[in-house]
C-alpha cells in the first residue's frame, strides 16, 4: 500500500513538472508568436506575394541543409546517460556542423564560378547563396546548444531565446521593409535574427561555466560516434524525407501555378506552422528529454505520450475552429485584400496542419524506442502522397484549391496513421525492443 501511495505521488510529480517544463517553453514561444502574428499585417504592406514566395524558396533550401548539418547527433545529447558522453557527443556535432558547412561554401563558390550561367537562377537568390554557408552552420549551432539546454533542463533560458529570435527577426524584416528593398528585406532580416539569436545562446552557454577539460578526446568522439550511428544512418534519411514533403509543395506548387501562388500559400503557412514551430517545438523539447530519461531507467512513457498528445490538441484546437469559421475574411482584413486567398488557403490546409502539429509534438517517439527505420519507410510513404495530391490538382485539375484540398485530406490522414502508430509502439510495455 505504501508503495503504491509513493509511485502515485511520485507519478502526480512527475506530471506537473511536466507540465511545468512545458509551460515555462509555452511561455517564451507563444510571446514569440504574438511578435510574428502582429507584425505580418506590416510585412504584407511591405512585401509583396512575390518577394514572400522567393524567401520561402531560400529558407527551406537552408532548413534542408541545417537538417543534416550535424547528420542529427545533436539529438544524442539529449539521450546520453552521464555527462562525459553527452560533452563528446557535443563537440562532435559541431565538428561535423563546421565540416558541412565549410563543404557547402566550396559548393556554392564552385557554382557561382562554373555553373550559375548554365543553370541560372533568380539573382536575389544567387546572391544570397554566399550566406547560405554561414546560416547553416549558426542554425545547426543553435540546435546543438538548444539540445544541450534541454538536457541540463535550462528551459527559460530556451523560452527567451525564442523570443530575441522573434524580435530579431521580425523588427529587422520590418525595418529593411520601409526602406523598400524588396526580398532583400525579408532576407537581411532573417539573417540578423538568426545570428543574434545564436550570439544569444553561446553567451548563454559561455556564463555557465563548463569545462570540457579532460572531458573530451579524440578516442572518445570516435566511440560516441559509433554508438549513434544509427542517427545518421536511419533519422537523418527520414528527417530529410519528411523535410522533402514541405519542399516538395514548394517547389511542384511553383512549377504547376506560379510565383504569387507560392507566396499566398507561403503566407498561409507562416500563420498555420507558427504554432508547429513554437508551442509545437516547445512541447517536443520537454517530451524528448521526460521520455528519454524514462526510458533510459526502462520506465513506460505510453502516459507521457498521451498526455503530450492531449496537450497538443488543446494548444492547436482554437486555431483550427478560428481558420474553419473566418480564415479569409480575417486574411483579409488582417494582412490586406491582395493576401484573402492565403486564407482561402489557411482554411483548406487547417485540418492536416491541426493533426500535424499533434504528430510533431511527439515526433521523437521513433528514436527514443530505436524504431527509426520503419518511421524512415513511412515517411516515404507520406512523399508519395503529396506528390499524387499536387499531381492531380496541378497537372490532371489544373485548380490549386482541389489540389490543397487533396493535399489536405491526403497528408492529414498520413500524420492521425502516424500518431496512432506512435501510440501503438509504447504501449503495454517496459521498454519497446530497437530495430536491428
Amino acid at each position: 500500500m505504501l508503495k503504491k501511495f509513493t509511485d502515485s505521488g511520485l507519478l502526480t510529480y512527475r506530471r506537473s513538472q511536466f507540465f511545468r517544463n512545458t509551460l515555462k517553453l509555452v511561455f517564451g514561444t507563444g510571446i514569440a508568436q504574438v511578435i510574428s502574428v502582429l507584425l505580418s499585417p506590416v510585412m504584407t504592406r511591405l512585401y509583396t506575394p512575390d518577394d514572400f514566395g522567393l524567401y520561402s524558396f531560400y529558407i527551406y533550401i537552408v532548413a534542408g541543409f541545417v537538417l543534416i548539418s550535424s547528420l542529427r547527433y545533436e539529438l544524442a545529447i539529449v539521450f546520453s546517460k552521464d555527462e562525459k558522453d553527452a560533452l563528446n557527443v557535443f563537440s562532435l556535432s559541431v565538428i561535423i556542423d563546421l565540416a558541412i558547412s565549410f563543404l557547402l561554401l566550396i559548393l556554392v563558390i564552385i557554382y557561382n564560378l562554373y555553373f550559375i550561367k548554365i543553370y541560372p537562377i533568380n539573382k536575389v537568390l544567387s546572391q544570397w547563396l554566399y550566406a547560405l554557408p554561414l546560416l547553416v552552420f549558426s542554425l545547426g549551432l543553435s540546435n546543438i546548444i538548444q539540445n544541450w539546454l534541454v538536457r541540463e533542463k535550462a528551459y527559460h533560458v530556451i523560452s527567451f531565446g525564442k523570443v530575441v529570435n522573434s524580435v530579431g527577426n521580425n523588427f529587422s524584416m520590418v525595418l529593411l521593409g520601409f526602406i523598400g528593398i524588396g526580398a532583400w528585406g525579408l532576407f537581411t532580416g532573417y539573417f540578423a535574427g538568426t545570428i543574434i539569436f545564436v550570439l544569444f545562446l553561446v553567451f548563454q552557454l559561455y556564463r555557465r561555466k563548463w569545462s570540457i577539460k579532460g572531458m573530451v578526446d579524440r578516442n572518445s568522439i570516435k566511440k560516441m560516434a559509433d554508438r549513434h550511428k544509427d542517427l545518421p544512418l536511419s533519422n537523418t534519411p527520414q528527417a530529410i524525407s519528411e523535410l522533402m514533403q514541405n519542399y516538395g509543395i514548394i517547389f511542384m506548387t511553383k512549377l504547376f501555378f506560379s510565383s504569387t501562388v507560392v507566396g499566398l500559400y507561403a503566407l498561409s503557412m507562416r500563420i498555420l506552422q507558427a504554432p508547429l514551430w513554437l508551442i509545437g517545438g516547445a512541447i517536443l523539447q520537454v517530451y524528448m528529454q521526460d521520455a528519454s530519461e524514462r526510458f533510459n531507467k526502462n520506465e513506460n512513457i505510453e502516459f507521457l505520450l498521451k498526455k503530450t498528445i492531449k496537450m497538443a490538441f488543446l494548444s492547436g484546437l482554437p486555431l483550427l475552429i478560428l481558420l474553419l469559421a473566418a480564415g479569409p475574411w480575417l486574411f483579409g482584413i488582417v494582412f490586406g485584400a491582395q493576401w484573402r486567398e492565403a486564407g482561402v488557403y489557411a482554411r483548406i490546409l487547417a485540418p492536416w496542419m491541426f493533426i500535424d502539429f499533434i504528430r510533431y509534438s511527439i515526433s521523437q517517439t521513433p528514436l527514443i524506442v530505436g524504431k527509426t527505420r520503419t518511421m524512415f519507410f513511412i515517411s516515404l510513404a507520406g512523399n508519395v502522397m503529396m506528390i499524387i495530391a499536387l499531381i492531380i490538382g496541378g497537372l490532371i485539375v489544373k485548380d490549386v484549391k482541389i489540389a490543397f484540398m487533396i493535399l489536405s485530406v491526403l497528408m492529414g490522414s498520413y500524420s492521425a496513421t502516424v500518431v496512432i502508430w506512435m501510440q501503438s509502439i509504447t504501449r503495454g510495455n517496459r521498454q519497446a525492443v530497437p530495430e536491428k
